[in-house]
């Protein structure tokens, strides 16, 4: 008797090879899956930009950082405090009231500076990339 149940529990070599088949195939398309839902994901990471990354200007070649560097001067951080603002200015650092070159500082907010001088009105942003956008959203009616 326990011959005849060792038997019938064992599948036949058929049965064996066919279900060998469909997890192979199973597994392929499992694999399919992932690599398909995981594309956008890899192309979204190299659009996104490491904020830590150094300029791309100190990593080229010398004398090719010259045509990518701004002209002008260049607003790299802003100071508030309760009694005082300040800002750097291509490395310098100013107050209101202060001169830079031929102008005069004459604002300093969380993320601009403005410069008055002969020449008029200049002002620097802190992220000059970056726009500001008002998105307005829908009220969704209580039910």
């Amino acid at each position: 008797m326990v011959g005849n149940m060792m038997t019938i529990n064992q599948p036949a070599t058929g049965n064996r090879q066919q279900e060998d088949g469909e997890r192979q195939h199973i597994a392929i398309r499992c694999i399919a899956i992932v690599a398909f839902l995981f594309t956008p994901l890899a192309c979204a990471m190299d659009a996104l930009q490491d904020p830590t990354r150094p300029p791309a200007v100190l990593s080229m070649p010398q004398g090719s950082a010259e045509i990518l560097a701004p002209s002008g001067p260049q607003l790299q951080s802003v100071r508030i405090s309760a009694h005082q603002r300040s800002a750097i200015i291509s490395g310098q650092r100013v107050k209101v009231g202060d001169r830079f070159g031929d102008t005069r500082v004459v604002m300093i907010s969380e993320n601009e500076v403005v410069l008055k001088g002969s020449s008029g009105i200049q002002t620097l942003k802190l992220f000059p990339d970056v726009g500001k956008r008002i998105i307005m959203r829908r009220q969704h009616p209580e039910h």
